[in-house]
């Protein structure tokens, strides 16, 4: 990962070639902005990044005890969910549904989430064709670690 200030530098490089652009063009450059524009963000934000060391703050499920469980959150048919993992990463086959409304409903079923810090890094994702696939761009901050660690001490459970 480069440095923060280098992210910073690309950033500004970005937004002020979206300004020259449209003051030169005024709409008619408008490819040119929004893509100027949506890299200026992303640098902006793996600027953050490199400042915190290059980790961000995740979700994490832990055991009542506050031990972490080796689950990440995935997208799954009913929406988002924590897939459980066994020590080789694999999935289980055993989900959960992830942040419920009540934080009774995830305790009752012996597990509590949290936060931990992990390594991170972030990309422009989303897409598709034409101006559809532009308008559903956007930065996504992401994990490295493959979705859990395997003893991370700034893990925190949230207690309540």
């Amino acid at each position: 990962m480069k440095s923060a200030e280098y992210y910073k530098s690309e950033a500004k490089r970005h937004a002020e070639a979206e300004e020259e652009s449209f003051q030169r063009c005024d709409t008619d450059g408008c490819y040119t902005q929004w893509a100027h524009g949506l890299n200026q963000r992303l640098n902006s934000e793996l600027a953050k990044i490199a400042e915190n060391g290059g980790v961000w703050e995740f979700p994490a499920l832990f055991d009542l005890a506050g031990n972490r469980v080796k689950a990440k959150v995935i997208n799954g048919k009913y929406g988002a969910c924590w897939a459980f993992c066994d020590d080789d990463g694999q999935f289980t086959g055993q989900f959960i549904t992830a942040f419920p409304a009540r934080k009774s409903t995830m305790r009752r079923k012996g597990y509590v989430e949290g936060w931990e810090d992990a390594p991170a890094n972030a990309h422009i994702t989303g897409g598709g064709q034409g101006f559809a696939g532009m308008a559903s761009c956007y930065i996504d901050i992401y994990r490295t670690d493959g979705g859990y660690p395997g003893a991370n001490k700034t893990s925190r459970p949230a207690m309540g």
